[in-house]
Parts: structure tokens; sequence; C-alpha cells
């Protein structure tokens, strides 16, 4: 509870206590001392820090030049969705029935669309078995059929490198989504020279394993592969046999088949028969809606975007957006449209490139300014900023901040998203200054190396600390 309400804390402190006045009249040269000297004279650092209570601009360094931010581009995907889809906003998956339900047995098979729900766990999924058995069938004569059609055919973003493919956090966007396109590995050691044993979750998937490992007296040296179909899990290497065991979670490679081998095998572990083929095939326009399901309130989906950084959750807004506000198919190319322009229209600064919605892309580029301008609009969107604000992680509490900032004053007085990709570092977010001011801030380095970390740590407890009296 204290994770969940602590900026609800700090709002009601600031609100609360009076605001002292800026008493460090030379505060951007106090500031700028920090800068490292790496960063000196290029464009290596950007930075933008103001006053949300006053409107007051405390630094700012390289401002308006646009930067790689990696995943810092959450805040934008974020931020337009909530603006434009509203929190209250659910993605649906729809199942049409092909033919008459007489007796328990569906004729004609069974039709499910997807738009785009990236939310949907094994445990939606039983939930969903259950309530079609609940609504009458114990039996579906013909095909389940499975149409993603409402985002088009393209799995990967712009700019994301063939090398992560089969990474859990780069896993291929489709319309269908299921535990957000991944599963977990797990390798338990048996005696010394014997093959280990390989568990796949959820247990309704049920590849080909591969498994040449070897249980060993050796340290644990495992690698982890698929095929091209990720049909089948090659399992290699050697796990020592007194080793816990090891979870790898690694990305499916077809949406659409893994959601629909895990639907029917569910259906099949519920009772209901089922002895046809799963299809990849568009819904009729006759077939009619027989259930649908619904998501958590988009709000909810957010803050585990933000929290932890689920790459997927972006890509689904992006299409989504496009989808709705240009038309079907959602594409990168029509949801980063919608993005853009939106962005453009509402926040003050230079063009943003907005490529996709997680920041996997390096063809990303946004200003420092920028983004404390969007957390800025956030934080005044009487609607939604409670949800936007909370849905950052906490300094020293939780997210990708939990390990960091654990023994330092800046713990729980910063809510700010991370963003990490080779080269580039970024952190935007709002602290909560030990006087009462909330300040917004964004850091974005490209080449700047460790260096970027120190500063970043550097600079944020001066603003907690920041204009008391």
């Amino acid at each position: 509870m204290f994770k969940r309400n602590i900026i609800f804390v700090l709002l009601v402190f600031v609100v609360c206590c009076p605001t002292s006045a800026f008493t460090k009249t030379n505060y951007q040269k106090e500031l700028i001392n920090l800068v490292p000297q790496e960063a000196r004279g290029n464009g290596k650092l950007g930075v933008y820090v103001k006053s949300l209570n006053t409107g007051k601009v405390l630094f700012e360094y390289n401002p308006n030049k646009n930067f790689i931010p990696a995943s810092n581009n959450k805040v934008i995907s974020s931020y337009a969705a909530l603006s434009l889809l509203g929190k209250n906003y659910r993605f649906k998956t729809e199942f049409y029935t092909g033919g008459e339900l007489s007796k328990g047995t569906l004729f004609g098979g069974l039709y499910v669309k997807a738009y785009g729900d990236p939310s949907i766990t094994t445990n939606d999924l039983i939930k969903i078995v259950r309530d079609l058995k609940k609504k009458g069938i114990k039996r579906i004569k013909g095909d389940i059929y499975f149409d993603d059609t409402y985002f088009d055919n393209v799995n990967y973003g712009k700019g994301w490198k063939k090398a992560w493919r089969g990474d859990y956090y780069c896993p291929p966007i489709d319309a269908f989504s299921l535990n957000y396109n991944t599963i977990d590995v797990t390798i338990t050691p048996r005696k010394r020279w014997e093959s280990p044993i390989v568990e796949i979750t959820p247990a309704a998937y049920i590849p080909n394993i591969n498994n040449t490992a070897q249980s060993s007296k050796y340290k644990s040296q495992l690698i982890i592969s698929q095929n091209s179909s990720g049909e089948e899990i090659f399992v290699k290497g050697k796990i020592n046999v007194k080793s816990r065991p090891q979870k790898y979670t690694i990305s499916v490679m077809k949406p659409v088949s893994y959601f629909g081998l895990v639907f029917r095998n569910l259906l099949v572990l519920e009772g209901i028969e089922f002895d046809g083929q799963i299809i990849r095939k568009q819904t009729p326009p006759w077939a009619s809606v027989f259930y649908t399901h619904e998501s958590k309130p988009l709000h909810k989906i957010v803050n585990d975007f933000n929290k932890d950084s689920v790459n997927i959750i972006g890509e689904a807004l992006v299409k989504t957006l496009g989808a709705k506000y240009v038309g079907q198919p959602g594409s990168w190319d029509n949801g980063s449209y919608v993005i853009s322009k939106f962005i453009k229209d509402s926040v003050i600064g230079p063009d943003i490139n907005f490529a996709d919605g997680s920041g996997l892309s390096r063809y990303n580029r946004v200003s420092p300014k920028v983004l404390a301008n969007v957390l800025s609009n956030a934080y005044n969107k009487t609607d939604f900023s409670y949800e936007y604000m909370s849905s950052l992680p906490v300094a020293g509490v939780d997210g990708t901040l939990k390990k960091r900032f654990r023994r330092s004053k800046v713990k729980g007085r910063v809510a700010a998203k991370t963003g990490y990709l080779n080269g580039v570092r970024a952190l935007s977010g709002y602290v909560f200054a030990k006087d009462g001011n909330i300040l917004v801030f964004s850091v974005i380095s490209n080449g700047l190396g460790w260096k970027a970390k120190t500063f970043q740590n550097e600079l944020l407890l001066e603003l907690v600390e920041c204009c008391s009296s």
C-alpha cells in the first residue's frame, strides 16, 4: 500500500506545506558545475529543470537538442494514450460463432478477433475458456480461426536489431498477445552427466524441446535458443548439479500460433471437446459475437508499462492509436503520425521524431524540454494526473528504480522514467523537493557513458534540497 500511495502522500505534503521563495539566485551557475567535463562544449548531454509551482526554469543545458531517448519515449506514448484513449479505455478480444450452438455443440467453428490487448495472461485465457463453458459450449465442431487484422503484419519496429529477436524485451508485435508474447524456460539439474529437466511456462504451450545440456560439476553455462518458427527450443551447455533451477524468459516467434495453441490446450483441459485446426483467418461479416473479453482499464496497463518498462505495451498503444485515428490496420507509421501530431499540437518545444512506443528504436529523437513539458502537461491533467504520476517508478521503492537511491536522500522523493540503450542514458520525471516545491526534469545523454549516471545522481540530490530557505 505504501508503494501504491507514495505519490498521493507527497502531493498532500506539497499542498499542506508552504512553498518557500527561491533563495538560490545563482542556481544555474551552481548546477552547471555538476556537468562532467566530458559533456562540456558538445552535444552529449541535455538537461531541463522547471518548477511546477512557479513555472520558473531552474536549469537548462542543451534543452532543445534532440537526443535518442531510449525508454524515456514511454513518457510520450503513455501520455498520448491516456489523453487520446482515456484512462478507462479497455482493449477487447471478441469471440464469434460460425454457426449455431445446439445441445452443447458449437457448429461452424469459432472465430477469435484480437484488438491489440497487450495485457492478456494465461490466467485471463483460463477465465475466458471457463466463461465459454458457462455459456453452454461443450464441444466445438469445426476449426478455430484467429483474426489479427486489426494490426498490420509488421512484427518488429524500425531500427530494432535482428539480434534482439527472441529476447524477452523485443517480442513480436501483433494484435494477439499472451504473457507479453514471452515464455519461461526453467532448467533444473539432475545427477552428474544426466540431462537436466526442462519446463516451459505456460505449461499449456508445448513446443518441441531439443535438450542436449548436461548436469555437471562445473559452472553453469547454458544457452537457450529457438528456430525461426518458434516450434523448437534448443537447450545447450552445462548446469551445475548443485545449482538452483535456472529460469530464462524468451519471446515467442509467432504470436498467433502461441495464443492459439495455448487456447486450444486450455479448452481440452477444461473439458471442451475440440479436434479441429488452428487457422489464421479474417472474421467473416456474417459471424455473430458470442462473447467479449475486456482488459483492465488503460491506466492500470500504463502503470505496468512505465513501472516495469514493458516494451510490448508501448507498441500496442502506438498501433491502436493508428487504427482508431487513421484507420485499420494499425501500424507504426499511422500510430507514430497520430502521436507526433498530438505532441506538436499540445507541447511547447522542437519537433520530435517518433519511431516506436517503447524507445527500442534509435530513430527516436526528442529534446529534454519536450519531455519535461509532456510531464508538466500530465501533471495539470486533472482527469489522469494521479494515475500518470503514479505509473512512474519511485526512487528506491519500486519499478526500474527500486534498487537505485535506496540509501539516498532521493529515496521516495523522485518519480521518474528510466531509459537505457547502448550509449544512451535518460531519466525524466518529478522531484518532490524538501521545501514543498514540485520540480519537473529531464536528463538525456548520448555517448557520455557511466558519467551520465553519476551526473543524474548528483543533480537529483541537489534538486531534492532545492530552494530551501
